[in-house]
């Protein structure tokens, strides 16, 4: 099998933390560091370089989805919280390595506070770009993920509408999942089927690489295992496909790689065929 991405990692649950014990218990059944580790952050909290620091001391590359779960993306471009945020820049500034910062993910979704305004949107992010540049922190690298689908699928949220432009964006990245039988009306597709068009219309955005940000299968209404491995193999299809980064929860479904034995042992079997993780 000729997996083609440069680097897979996986969000783990509170993985990060408490120097990275949930991702490093992952990675010790599958048999491999992997290359990269993805977590969240609300703007509700303050920065905090421990889970950062850890992660890049141990060679991985961090993935922070930072979410505004609370506030207005016009008050965030008019200024009202840049005292915080010039916490993060001064943070990720100080962080010995590069930081891949994913804002407002999922724009596109209707269940996230920031879809619906894509011209505010736009404008928040180019605030947020702008300081961090007036910060000085240029170890930073800007990560725009929509979902693959738009919802609602009308034409004001279609995703592009939301595109600030190349060149206040490092990393063109998707959210796509298979939710099997868990949601009958979309039912199992492949994860060639899922990332198709949207991977279509993201590459026709701009020239920057394309990560699979969020992904993962349901174990319902198919073979979860065989998911896993033609995964791998569709990669081979993207050629600008550079990352993919699994969701690793048990939360609307079982999505974890250790779901049962038959998936686990098939995402580690891909591993092992890999070299080795990148510094």
């Amino acid at each position: 099998m000729e997996v083609t991405v440069r680097w897979v990692g996986a969000y783990v649950p509170s993985g990060v933390w408490r120097e990275l014990r949930g991702l490093r218990a992952l990675e010790a059944q599958l048999g491999r560091q992997l290359d990269l580790a993805h977590w969240y952050a609300s703007w509700d909290d303050a920065f905090d370089p421990e889970p950062l620091h850890a992660v890049l001391a141990g060679g991985r590359v961090p993935l922070i989805s930072w979410q505004p779960m609370h506030q207005d993306l016009h008050d965030i471009t008019a200024g009202h919280h840049d005292d915080y945020l010039r916490t993060w820049a001064q943070g990720i500034k100080n962080a010995p390595g590069t930081v891949y910062l994913r804002p407002f993910p999922e724009m596109n979704g209707d269940w996230v506070p920031w879809n619906g305004d894509p011209q505010a949107l736009r404008d928040a992010w180019t605030h947020l770009t702008t300081l961090f540049e007036n910060e000085g922190t240029h170890n930073v690298r800007w990560v725009w993920s929509p979902n693959v689908t738009d919802e609602p699928r009308t034409e004001h949220n279609r995703m592009e509408n939301y595109y600030p432009g190349h060149d206040q964006v490092h990393v063109l990245a998707l959210s796509g999942y298979n939710w099997g039988d868990t949601r009958p009306n979309i039912g199992w597709r492949s994860f060639d089927a899922i990332i198709e068009e949207p991977y279509a219309r993201l590459t026709r955005l701009g020239p920057q690489p394309v990560w699979m940000a969020e992904t993962a299968s349901s174990e319902a209404g198919g073979d979860k295992a065989a998911w896993i491995r033609g995964m791998f193999a569709a990669s081979a299809e993207f050629p600008r496909l550079e990352a993919i980064v699994w969701f690793n929860e048990d939360k609307e479904t079982d999505w974890r790689i250790e779901s049962s034995e038959r998936a686990l042992r098939a995402f580690a079997s891909v591993l092992r065929t890999l070299d080795e993780p990148l510094p």
